[in-house]
Formats: structure tokens, C-alpha cells, sequence
């Protein structure tokens, strides 16, 4: 059984770090497993050679590279006109290679698309896939009309372009697709949604390589860090952690109603507002992007609360590490996490999106961290399950029942 995976971008993004933890996974259990990428920069490219990780390149020469920077500036231009203000999160994915001419494609039994966007696949070329295809869905941009989350751009997706993308992936999406959502709160977007309401969608949660993540003592996580407080430490964080999808707007009301002598705010991601902080008068530090998973694992394990304010969320991966690391995670009641926090057991859900029912949640937890009454071993005991070679299997067993049905209609 030989599966390729289709993920675009760099190996920072988190299609790719899903794709990338699934393939290996499956290398682990004996399955041939490739990766068709478009080229990211030379310090990956580098990177994966050393980890002798098996990625090829769909633009591995410089015509290829030129043509492909050519779709991507049409379509940065066909955005720029569209939008008042072009943000990365809306794309509209048409233009690429034709993945059907591709040497790894013939050579595959199971095509397995993660990422298609930014002049990397040609969206038509899919109707033309004659084998099996598994579809993971990482955000919602596979069923919307070039929103990667429709609350960025609610007045976009009744346009008249964003109608036509939806027709255009509806028409041009393999009849032997099957599409997965990494989480039931994307299953159930995709059900509802005008590109995918007549498929039967699977639910298979995101991967996270648990070896990376467990618990060490809060003494030496935060000597790691280098903090030294006798506050309850929150801790906040994604890749873009101001983005408005992430709660960032309500996080920084709820700051302000709290009691600033029990907390220490700790952020890691790409962070700049900190006049916002100053204003509000949090004692804090920025740690700003970690690729080191050993110092990430101790930031996670010096804190004492996890807060994960995500209004709409796919899956989001920090709050499954942290809680691999027994932290109590705090959230919302509307998006993939609260599908898996139990509610005041290892975590708080909040049901209300507004900054006193977060601070409520925030105070509550810190209580029973404090009393010690947080069962920490039941978060970890939770997240086991995405372990990277659990969801493999899953996927083993998906890739052979498409593969006998294929077999079966021939």
C-alpha cells in the first residue's frame, strides 16, 4: 500500500506538521508513505533531508518555480481587487499543477489531500483522479467559497465569487474522495455547507506525537523558561495569537477584570501588542515562536492554566499538547476542544462567549489547582488517543476499506 500525501507551504504550518507527523507515523508501521510538497524554503528543505524524511517536490526546477509563482501572483491580484482588505486566511485555490501528470501520483494507490492552496495543485485536475483519495480537512476552506474560516469573512461567502468557487469545487471534486474532519465541530460545518452536504464525512481526530509532551515539575519547567513567581501562571498561545479567530478581542476584556496580583500572563506565538499588556497592567513575558519541542514542552508544563479563547477552531493543536502536559485547559463551548475538556474535571468549558464567563472559568480553575482537586491524569489519559500512531491506524484501516472498494467496482 503506497499513500502520497498532498500538503502545501512550509514545514511551520500546521497542515504540514499534521501531514508530516501522520506520514511518519505510518512509516513507523510499515506503510510506504511520501510527501508531495511545493517546495518550501532551503532551511526545510534541509531539515527534512537530515531527517531523512521521504518529501518530494512538485516544482523542483526553476521553470516549474517560475510558474508557480506566476499562479500565485494571479491569484494575490484576484484577491487584492475582490477584497477590501486581503488577508491570508481567504484564498481562492484554483490555479496550480496538474496532479495527475505527476511521477509520485502514478506510482501511489492512495492519494491523501491535506493542503492544496497558493498555485500548488490545479483545483480541476482532482476530477480527474481515477484512485482512491482521502481528503483531510484542516480548516473549512475545502467547503466554503475561499474562507478558511467563514468568520472572517461572513460577507464574502454569499458573493457572487465565492458562489462560484463553491459551484467549481463542487463539479470538480473526485467521485471517490472521501473526506475527513479532524474534529465533530468541522464535521458538522461540513455537513451543513453547500460543497459537502451529500457526502458521508469521517470524523478522525488531528494527530500530536505524544513522546514530545509530558509533564516535568513546575521547578524545573520554569527554571527552563526562566520565570520565577509565586502567581498562578496562564498560559496563551497559537501562531497568531491577536487574530480575532482566536478570542483575542474577549482575552484582553477578561485580562482586565482579573486580579492582577494572582496572575502571571505567559504568550508564546508571533506576538507584538504589548502596549495592550503594559496598559492593562499583567505582569507577563513573550516567548515568541518555539521550535524546540523540549522548550515548548516546559512552557507548557511551568504554567498553571491553559487558555484557549478560539471562537471558531478546527481542531488547534496547543490545547491537546498542554493537556498532554496534565494542564487544565479553559475554553469556549463552541469549537473542537470542548468536544474533549471535560467540564470541571480536567478543564473548564465556557458557555458563554464574553469576558466575564471567562474570567469566571479562569478563577474557578486556579481554585482547584490551587486545593489541588484538578484531576490532571485524566487530561492525559484523554489525549493518548491522538497519539500520532493510534490516528495512523485509523487511517490504515480507512486507506484498506477504499482500497477493497475500489477492487470491488473494477
Amino acid at each position: 500500500m503506497k499513500i502520497l500525501h498532498i500538503v502545501g507551504g512550509s514545514s511551520n504550518n500546521g497542515a504540514y506538521k499534521g501531514a508530516n507527523i501522520l506520514h511518519q507515523a505510518l512509516t513507523e508501521l510499515n506503510v510506504e508513505s511520501k510527501i508531495l510538497n511545493d517546495n518550501p524554503t532551503n532551511s526545510d528543505r534541509k531539515d527534512l533531508e537530515k531527517k531523512n524524511i521521504n518529501v518530494f517536490y512538485i516544482n523542483d526546477n526553476f521553470l516549474k518555480k517560475i510558474i508557480n509563482q506566476f499562479y500565485v501572483s494571479i491569484e494575490k491580484t484576484l484577491k487584492s481587487l475582490y477584497l477590501k482588505s486581503p488577508r491570508s486566511t481567504f484564498t481562492i485555490g484554483i490555479l496550480g499543477f496538474d496532479i495527475t501528470k505527476i511521477k509520485e501520483y502514478k506510482d501511489a494507490d492512495i492519494i491523501h489531500i491535506h493542503w492544496l492552496n497558493q498555485g500548488f495543485i490545479k483545483l480541476k485536475s482532482l476530477s480527474k483522479i481515477k484512485k482512491p483519495v482521502v481528503w483531510t480537512m484542516r480548516d473549512m476552506w475545502p467547503f466554503t467559497g475561499g474562507s478558511h474560516y467563514t468568520m472572517d469573512f461572513k460577507e464574502y461567502e454569499e458573493s457572487n465569487l465565492s458562489k462560484f468557487l463553491q459551484k467549481f469545487k463542487k463539479k470538480n471534486y473526485p467521485q471517490n474522495v472521501k473526506f475527513v474532519a479532524i474534529s465533530d465541530w468541522l464535521k458538522k460545518e461540513a455537513e451543513k455547507s453547500n460543497v459537502l452536504n451529500n457526502h458521508n464525512i469521517t470524523r478522525i481526530y488531528n494527530n500530536i506525537d505524544i513522546r514530545d509532551f509530558n509533564l516535568i515539575t513546575k521547578d524545573n519547567a520554569r527554571s527552563i523558561v526562566k520565570i520565577s513567581t509565586k502567581k498562578k501562571i496562564i498560559l496563551y498561545g497559537a501562531h497568531n495569537p491577536q487574530n480575532e479567530r482566536k478570542g483575542w478581542k474577549v482575552f484582553v476584556e477578561t485580562l482586565k477584570k482579573l486580579d492582577k496580583s494572582k496572575y502571571f500572563l505567559l504568550i508564546f506565538g508571533n506576538f507584538w501588542s504589548y502596549e495592550v499588556l503594559d496598559q492593562i497592567g499583567i505582569e507577563y513575558k513573550i516567548l515568541g515562536f518555539i521550535n524546540d519541542k523540549k522548550i515548548l514542552n516546559a512552557v507548557y508544563s511551568s504554567s498553571d492554566i491553559f487558555v484557549f479563547s478560539s471562537i471558531q477552531e478546527a481542531f488547534g493543536k496547543t490545547w491537546a499538547e498542554a493537556m498532554a502536559c496534565e494542564i487544565p485547559v479553559v475554553c469556549f463551548n463552541n469549537t473542537s476542544v470542548s468536544e474533549v475538556v471535560d467540564h470541571k474535571i480536567n478543564g473548564y468549558i465556557v458557555e458563554k462567549i464574553n469576558p466575564d464567563e471567562l474570567k469566571k472559568g479562569i478563577d474557578w480553575m486556579s481554585a482547584e489547582v490551587e486545593k489541588n482537586n484538578y484531576s490532571n491524569s485524566t487530561s492525559r489519559t484523554k489525549i493518548i488517543s491522538f497519539d500520532a500512531k493510534n490516528i495512523a491506524r485509523k487511517y490504515i484501516k480507512l486507506y484498506k476499506e477504499l482500497l477493497v472498494s475500489k477492487s470491488s467496482n473494477e
